[in-house]
């Protein structure tokens, strides 16, 4: 491997804020909301917190060229990091991939591979050739992929410590599941060291049009089915949460089952919905398949308890200023 340059990137911002508002939990009748906004980094998104571990991983290991593949939010968040390190980073796009952060991730000297296929085709390609081509992987489900969990498990212990203890509910949206496990093993760790009292009844949102996490947990289903290609449909809406195989699908499904959790479908329509209501209620702007958990607390609420707490993690917010207002 290369001999790399001793550059340091900065870290990614840790207690992202924990907005309370009023009006919106009168809404939606539902007393205590809270929103746990992943937005404030530098790239958008909480995608910062991986992207920062994997950088600095790469740096130990003396990786000088790093890998991604992604739907836009992750390879622009890599990309950013790993031009602070001074690592050269490849980043493989679904070349029908609508949504595309393509000329930010060039803007900080990324190559950019557009790949046919499916994101997962981009994923499995990597997994087969980036040791041979002497890249790091940074995807999920690579060699390297407990780093996501370990970065995204703090989300729940930033949540702990803002709120001073653990909420009823926590809505995450889903897509390959990382996040959504991650959170769920934050606390999960907590409870077992004693420090929260109660584990959070976690709510899952994603695309009606096809998730694995989704259906296996809808079908009552303890061990996570893989979709037949086919059968997802993508939008430029759903296309960050779609998927036919979710790489930490089964710790989500097993998070679901752990906490007596609730799944929710969301359509196009409702998370474009609920973003303009974040939009507006709240003054973020959010993607629309980050807006899916709320979207997923309010189609849930007949299971749960409105007078409890409940937060929802805004996975991060829409750098195009996009309102979205048609699909």
């Amino acid at each position: 491997m290369e001999e790399i340059a001793d550059e340091q990137p900065p870290p990614p911002p840790l207690n992202t804020p924990l907005l309370k508002n009023t009006e919106l939990s009168d809404t939606l009748d539902f007393s205590k909301i809270f929103f746990k906004f992943e937005g404030n980094g530098p790239t958008g998104t909480q995608k910062d917190r991986i992207s920062y571990a994997h950088v600095m991983n790469a740096r130990d290991l003396g990786f000088s060229k790093i890998a991604v593949a992604t739907c836009g939010n992750y390879g622009a968040s890599l990309s950013y990091y790993a031009n602070k390190a001074r690592l050269s980073t490849y980043v493989l796009i679904p070349k029908d991939y609508s949504n595309s952060r393509s000329r930010e991730i060039e803007s900080y000297g990324s190559n950019v591979l557009l790949m046919p296929g499916k994101y997962e085709d981009s994923v499995e390609f990597l997994h087969r050739n980036a040791k041979s081509l002497g890249w790091y992987d940074a995807s999920p489900g690579s060699e390297y992929s407990s780093l996501d969990l370990r970065a995204y498990s703090n989300i729940a212990k930033e949540i702990v410590e803002q709120l001073g203890h653990a909420p009823a509910y926590v809505a995450v949206p889903v897509g390959n599941g990382t996040t959504f496990a991650g959170i769920y093993l934050g606390f999960k760790k907590m409870q077992l060291n004693g420090d929260i009292d109660i584990l959070p009844r976690m709510i899952a949102s994603s695309t009606s049009s096809g998730n694995p996490i989704i259906s296996s947990f809808s079908a009552g289903l303890r061990d996570l089915i893989e979709l037949p290609p086919e059968a997802i449909i993508e939008s430029y809406v759903n296309e960050p949460l779609v998927s036919y195989r979710s790489y930490d699908g089964q710790l989500a499904l097993n998070g679901l089952y752990d906490t007596n959790g609730i799944a929710v479908p969301v359509s196009d329509h409702n998370m474009i919905r609920y973003a303009q209501i974040i939009r507006e209620r709240i003054g973020i702007n959010v993607l629309p398949a980050s807006a899916s958990a709320l979207a997923a607390v309010s189609m849930g609420l007949s299971r749960m308890d409105k007078e409890e707490e409940c937060v929802v993690v805004l996975t991060g917010r829409d750098n195009n200023g996009n309102s979205h207002s048609t699909f």
